[in-house]
């Protein structure tokens, strides 16, 4: 098991994010392991409307999980957008459980059926 440093503490993570990926998401604001708000219930309290996924994680076909943290999707969209655009690669979301723990190492076509949002690239 992997330590990983992140804003407000050290955790342990099964994940190891390229750096590749991982500047590709900071320069868009999207920092690995980010957190929308102290609440989830004070967070979908104030965006009632908004999809809105904590945990989530973000798979992409050729290289696997290359992200995960809180995404309100329906704010971070644009974001998405041009990452997946810059990547040439549509982003898949997903909820924590089904890309982490047993589900880490799972294959592409499994993740694919899981995602709650895919972010298309323009290709």
């Amino acid at each position: 098991m992997k330590i990983v440093k992140l804003e407000g503490g050290i955790w342990p993570s099964e994940f190891e994010m390229q750096q590749h990926y991982q500047k590709i998401f900071e320069k868009h604001g999207l920092h690995n392991g980010r957190m929308v708000g102290g609440s989830k219930s004070g967070y979908f309290n104030q965006h009632p409307d908004n999809v809105v996924v904590f945990n989530a994680n973000i798979i992409i076909k050729k290289a696997g999980k290359v992200w995960y943290g809180d995404l309100d999707i329906t704010l971070d969209f644009d974001k998405l957008k041009e990452i997946a655009d810059e990547l040439k690669e549509d982003l898949y979301v997903l909820r924590e459980m089904d890309a982490r723990f047993d589900n880490d190492k799972a294959n592409f076509k499994f993740w694919k059926k899981k995602a709650v949002e895919i972010i298309k690239t323009k290709k």
